[in-house]
């Protein structure tokens, strides 16, 4: 198995900090969120519990399950049987995937038809019943959002550095702690939505540098959506907006229903955003609190790690996410 000395990985890692002119993007999966401890103080001679602000997947999962069973008996049969499907051949389980499902099933059903024992109108309400308990659980009250988080800290550190290059954070992550902590901060971010009244999106943006802002604006991709988006129909089709984070689950995810649109929702659009930056020359990524359990994103890393010599990946984990990189070296050069 190939190794590294961590000595000479943390001065590559610092001498590339130190090039404001270097390419540095971040990804920040579940766990950066999940690590974020909630629970009251350890007493005496007991050591602290682990109570995440955020739910990871796992959590998010269960409780979008139980959510959905409270609807009934033959709702928690169906939860099941869906779960199941998405399980076939080793795909994953997760709410997204179960979410993407179910929003198959009722595009396929007709007036007067049952899938998995629910009518269409059932499933509508499931549907929506799922988007509440995931919009409800990545929306903490401020009250109960600790004064300092790492996200903060992370935001300083941005607000500090110089560079002349462009940085880019992606995100898995559906909550807006990272957003509210570079506002705090001060930091400038574009996200791909643009106006003053309702933002939409606009994909050109992020295939043209030149309609981009300039490298001291922080560009913030949300590769799964955002609590704070919402699907509204516009006079040549439906239109992704952003807005005030609401109860609803107004949430874009990823599924068959991203290519729907000829003009690309953004998660297709983050998507080539990430792949055209890690095929950069010298490209930087450093991954925080995410598992590599995307495939989809997973292909993007590894593609360019096989394409570029000169691209890096660094894997952090989190506390609450405690898995790697699976390779430690991609075999045509690109390094993690």
């Amino acid at each position: 198995m190939p190794t590294h000395d961590p000595r000479q990985v943390v001065e590559d890692l610092r001498n590339h900090f130190a090039a404001g002119d270097r390419h540095l993007a971040f990804l920040f999966g579940a766990g950066t969120s999940s690590a974020i401890n909630v629970a009251p103080p350890a007493q005496a001679g007991q050591r602290r519990p682990h109570q995440p602000l955020i739910p990871g997947v796992a959590a998010l999962t269960e409780k979008c399950r139980e959510q959905f069973a409270a609807l009934g008996a033959v709702h928690a049969a169906a939860w099941d049987a869906v779960r199941a499907q998405c399980g076939i051949n080793g795909g994953r389980s997760d709410v997204e995937a179960i979410l993407s499902k179910i929003r198959m099933k009722i595009e396929a059903i007709g007036d007067g038809e049952v899938l998995l024992g629910l009518t269409r109108a059932q499933l509508l309400e499931a549907e929506s019943a799922v988007c509440q308990a995931i919009a409800s659980a990545v929306q903490p009250l401020e009250r109960v959002i600790p004064s300092e988080t790492p996200h903060d800290s992370f935001a300083s550190w941005v607000k500090r550095i110089s560079r002349s290059a462009p940085m880019e954070l992606f995100t898995t992550n559906y909550d807006i702690l990272l957003e509210r902590a570079l506002e705090t901060a001060h930091v400038p971010v574009f996200d791909g939505f643009v106006g003053a009244h309702r933002p939409f999106f606009y994909p050109d943006c992020l295939e043209d540098e030149a309609l981009l802002p300039a490298p001291g604006w922080v560009r913030m991709w949300k590769l799964h959506g955002s609590v704070n988006w919402e699907a509204r129909g516009g006079t040549s089709g439906a239109v992704i907006v952003r807005g005030q984070p609401t109860t609803q689950g107004a949430l874009i995810f990823p599924s068959h229903l991203k290519y729907d649109e000829s003009r690309k929702q953004p998660y297709v659009a983050y998507m080539d955003r990430l792949s055209r930056v890690l095929n950069r020359e010298h490209s930087l990524l450093v991954t925080c609190g995410y598992s590599f359990g995307d495939a989809h994103i997973n292909a993007i890393i590894y593609g360019a790690l096989d394409a570029r010599r000169t691209a890096n990946v660094v894997a952090l984990p989190t506390a609450a996410c405690p898995r790697t990189l699976p390779s430690s070296s991609s075999p045509n050069g690109g390094r993690t």
